[in-house]
């Protein structure tokens, strides 16, 4: 039996043959918690299920060819799509060659790479003369299809290709360093505090937008403008400011930060949320969160950091025999480098192609909306590219209600279900895992020590133990929601919720694995953490108090 997904054929879920050609699909709980959208799934999840296979086939890998990926009830399932042993041998050799640039000089590759990437986005909207957010409108009807297509077809391409190489080696070679790590010292890395330790202490572009917004609120508490910032809603704290000189400085300065770093959603796979550089007020709720620091958070715990990962890379590598030390001191340096680039590259890649798709289908939808195509401008997340395409110009001559009515009712219906989360043998789960390390930022599995009688269990831990009270977020628009000292319980995070860090003293999430945002940045900040607990947001209710055990991986309910 094939299961629909939104009239997308290339995600359909086919019973009889998935579960056998491929062992076991995860449910990617990281990306597809709460359900993407139709349109989403076909033009940026579509190429980045694209580019993922590119990149196994461009490196080589020895073990994968890709990912496997469907969708089942509205949620995401995804596996390896694992070579033959007769493969492996043959890609090995050629392997080994192309990868040698990653682990060689990581930054010789990335650098260039991400300044040619921002130039595309840069000419997109230089060349059809756009600047600021509702400079969009001017555009003809045609002038717009154009810019949608080139999006959809050329500028996510250029990005997912871009994205996905550098991911899929990177992951890898983390990979190969935690498979050398559980090898030598019969630990598994990703809840090994010794590896956590060498993981730590790397500034990504995110962290510097972030210590440039805590700049800017400590700036507000000099010019003397906390009281407007003590308004609970951050529109009219907009409103506060503009009453003042002083104020109106400050919104200049925070304005001309916004088209710079602004072109970020607030959550970023997907283009149905609104972006910084659209609603100002969207970040304010961060400069609330960042204003009562005196002092930036990560830099308080990064210095300590460096240091506690000297000394773990002296410690670690003097246990090893001679002829193991400088192959793992090689290895160690990239994998180092694979938790960086997980945090640096969300700037570069996920948020600004993010927000542009989310900019250019705004202004689809609002006209859409004008002609009579849809009921509203929010139903065009429920449309595909050539549904887009065939209305655009002759808008009022087309009914595109029939598609929008039947998928909108099936993504209301999967919102409200909790996913299975897997199909198949999930007793194949690990070596599926094992075999392609880029899985492992969508989805894991925990690692189950039963002697241990622990509520949860998790897939990969920032080290720590703490107590206290949960705070369970489903989304990066309820920050505002968080006090200081909470334990937030979310089903992942993303460089969205950074800002969290700098208040919460635990996490716990459904989704992640060793290379996730909630890990590395949990490490990054000296936190707790437990990831890849699967159902960490169904059995945990806000104020209940827990117990994270982040040297074990593991979580209890204390009442």
């Amino acid at each position: 039996m094939l299961h629909p997904a939104y009239d997308l054929t290339f995600y359909e879920f086919d019973d009889e043959r998935d579960t056998q050609v491929y062992d076991v699909l995860l449910c990617d709980l990281v990306h597809g918690k709460p359900p993407l959208k139709p349109l989403y799934f076909g033009i940026g999840w579509y190429w980045y299920v694209y580019a993922i296979m590119n990149a196994a086939e461009t490196l080589q890998l020895p073990t994968t060819k890709g990912w496997g990926y469907r969708v089942r009830d509205g949620y995401p399932y995804l596996t390896a799509m694992r070579t033959t042993e007769e493969e492996a041998k043959a890609r090995e050799p050629i392997f080994r060659e192309k990868i040698k640039p990653f682990i060689e000089d990581f930054d010789g590759v990335w650098n260039p790479l991400k300044t040619e990437l921002m130039a595309v986005y840069k000419e997109a909207k230089e060349s059809r003369g756009l600047r600021e957010w509702d400079d969009i409108k001017k555009l003809s009807n045609i002038e717009l299809l154009k810019f949608f297509l080139d999006y959809a077809f050329v500028i996510n391409r250029k990005e997912a290709e871009t994205h996905m190489l550098v991911l899929v080696a990177s992951n890898y070679i983390n990979g190969l360093f935690q498979q050398m790590w559980r090898e030598i010292f019969g630990k598994e890395a990703p809840i090994d505090p010794d590896f956590a330790k060498l993981m730590t202490g790397y500034e990504a572009q995110d962290t510097l937008v972030v210590r440039e917004m805590w700049h800017l609120a400590r700036k507000a508490v000099d010019m003397g403008l906390e009281d407007a910032f003590k308004i609970e809603d951050n529109e009219e704290v907009l409103k506060e400011l503009k009453k003042s000189d002083e104020g109106k400085k400050w919104l200049k300065e925070y304005g001309e930060f916004l088209m710079e770093h602004g072109w970020r959603c607030e959550r970023m796979h997907s283009y149905d949320t609104p972006a910084w550089v659209e609603k100002p007020s969207l970040a304010i709720g961060r400069v609330k969160v960042l204003m009562s620091q005196e002092t930036f958070a990560f830099d308080t715990e990064r210095e300590d950091l460096i240091r506690e990962r000297e000394k773990a890379e002296k410690e670690v590598v003097a246990k090893l025999p001679a002829e193991q030390r400088e192959w793992f001191g090689t290895l160690m340096k990239s994998a180092q480098k694979s938790g960086y680039w997980s945090e640096d590259h969300t700037y570069f890649c996920d948020f600004y192609v993010g927000a542009m798709g989310h900019w250019i289908v705004t202004e689809i939808g609002r006209r859409f909306t004008e002609a009579g195509c849809i009921d509203a401008p929010e139903d065009i997340h429920f449309l595909h590219a050539h549904e887009i395409r065939k209305a655009a110009v002759p808008m009022g001559d087309v009914n595109l209600r029939p598609y929008v009515q039947r998928r909108k009712e099936a993504w209301e219906k999967s919102y409200d279900l909790d996913p299975p989360p897997f199909y198949g043998n999930i007793e194949k789960a690990q070596d599926v895992l094992r075999s392609d390390p880029t899985l492992s930022v969508s989805t894991q599995l925990p690692i189950v020590r039963e002697e241990l009688k622990a509520d949860l269990y998790g897939a990969a831990a920032a080290p720590g133990v703490v107590e206290g009270v949960a705070k369970v977020i489903m989304g990066a628009d309820q920050l505002s929601e968080l006090k200081e000292g909470d334990i937030l319980v979310a089903p992942g995070t993303s460089a969205a919720w950074t800002v969290a860090f700098s208040l919460i003293k635990g996490l716990i999430t459904d989704g992640g694995g060793a290379l996730s945002h909630p890990v590395i940045m949990a490490r990054e900040y000296g936190i707790p953490c437990v990831a890849g607990c699967l159902q960490g947001t169904q059995k945990i209710k806000t104020g209940q108090k827990v117990k994270i055990d982040g040297d074990l991986g593991i979580v209890y309910i204390l009442d």
